[in-house]
């Protein structure tokens, strides 16, 4: 195998993930027990990997090290580079693709109709393409790199167009990542005194606690539950379900295609729904076919629909525009820092976007809510950037975490772009905005 690096990007269609992609990069979207780039990293062990993504969010998620610059990789003037777009999702069934990315060396594009998936290039083209492999997530550069190689193949991995894709696809990601990360590590043994289905589709990390009168259920697929997991009594965990490290589940359901992340507190009811990381549902309440951010809090009771009374197709708005979803059960999607307040009720398809704060316990109608918002259905102003960094702060120090200049400053860059949004989106000439 020759001297090789992997650059995974963003494509133009970063876009179709809001309100997730606000705030991350699309090779950070959860999807079964695993991101993007973790399976990435992964499936390419020891090649050297960067990271491209949108300017704003290069501090948090890319690779602003010298290592791994794009003008060290192009004085090499050898070996090649391999892109792998942040969208493509490597299965266990998508090795041999891998195996090809990693010994193919001819000049090969990968695409999805009008989507590259991932490309083999010489690395002394680099130095050419450099502005246009900078910039993918911008529209047609994508195609410039398509144009430029040798050979145009067709690609069978699975790609992520929508926010609601990841969703969607969940109960078949979660039986795909148990077989190929977690099988091999099942144990025998019990899982404290939870009664248990299925104990041989059940992964158990270290340090996990289940209660008496907990029920884990492998039947319908896997289990897998990570280290310091905590299940607390009268909970009921249904498979496929991916539970992250030194997550709480605290009462309630968590049944059919679950992915739980990292430090998230849940009860109630939830349905094949992806929570990304250290998010409170701690009470009573629905959430279904969902796909919730990080640092996300909802209230006693919040609730969402995911299935219209005529059971007709739902339709999600993205930037503005309306896309038909094709299937009939879509819940909500919530942006990281956003906090609901107690009894809210959320419409089909809802989508709200990154830190915004909803309360008075009325049913939220509005189907595309900008970043920033705060107030109640009738009543939403533009919230104050100050106040949204200091419950930032507070939340995240809670849970031992520091919120640091380079969180500051995407609040900063999205709050500064919010004003318009919200202007054109509030009702009744409501504008007054909070600056």
């Amino acid at each position: 195998m020759s001297d090789a690096h992997i650059i995974v990007f963003e494509d133009e269609w970063y876009q179709n993930f809001y309100p997730i992609s606000a705030s991350r990069p699309v090779y950070h979207v959860l999807a079964g027990a695993k991101t993007a780039i973790e399976r990435i990293s992964h499936h390419f062990k020891g090649f050297e990997i960067s990271c491209l993504c949108r300017p704003f969010l290069t501090d948090l998620y890319g690779n602003t090290d010298e290592k791994n610059s794009l003008e060290r990789i192009a004085v090499k003037d050898s070996g090649k580079i391999i892109l792998i777009n942040g969208a493509c999702v490597i299965r266990q069934k998508d090795r041999q693709w891998a195996t090809e990315l990693k010994h193919t060396e001819e000049s090969v594009a990968w695409v999805d109709g009008d989507r590259l998936v991932a490309a083999v290039l010489p690395a002394k083209m680099l130095t050419g393409l450099a502005n246009e492999i900078k910039s993918l997530y911008e529209a047609g550069h994508t195609q410039k790199i398509v144009d430029s190689s040798g050979v145009i193949k067709d690609s069978k991995a699975l790609m992520f167009s929508y926010i609601w894709n990841p969703m969607l696809e969940n109960p078949e990601m979660i039986e795909s990542d148990f077989k190929e990360y977690y099988s091999d590590a099942c144990k025998d043994d019990s899982i404290g005194d939870s009664f248990v289905y299925g104990r041989d589709k059940i992964y158990t990390g270290t340090g996990v606690s289940a209660d008496a009168n907990s029920v884990i259920d492998a039947r319908k697929g896997p289990v897998i539950l990570e280290d310091g997991v905590e299940i607390q009594p009268f909970c009921r965990v249904e498979g496929p379900a991916f539970i992250g490290k030194d997550a709480k589940l605290v009462g309630g359901k968590v049944v059919s295609g679950c992915s739980i992340g990292q430090g998230c507190r849940i009860g109630g009811e939830v349905e094949q729904s992806i929570f990304i990381a250290n998010t409170n549902k701690y009470h009573d309440g629905f959430i279904g076919h969902a796909y919730i951010g990080e640092w996300v809090n909802l209230g006693a009771l919040t609730t969402n629909s995911d299935l219209k009374n005529n059971y007709s197709e739902i339709d999600v708005w993205q930037n503005g525009k309306r896309v038909m979803t094709g299937s009939i059960k879509i819940g909500c999607f919530i942006g990281d820092h956003t906090k609901i307040g107690i009894g809210m009720t959320i419409n089909t398809g809802c989508n709200i976007g990154f830190s915004i704060n909803l309360f008075g316990g009325s049913f939220i109608m509005g189907k595309e809510i900008p970043n920033f918002v705060w107030g109640d259905d009738n009543l939403r102003l533009r919230g104050f950037l100050s106040h949204a960094v200091e419950t930032a702060k507070t939340v995240m120090e809670r849970r031992g975490h520091v919120f640091d200049q380079r969180h500051e400053m995407l609040f900063e860059y999205l709050h500064d772009r919010s004003k318009e949004a919200i202007a054109k989106w509030t009702r009744g000439g409501r504008k007054k905005s909070k600056k």
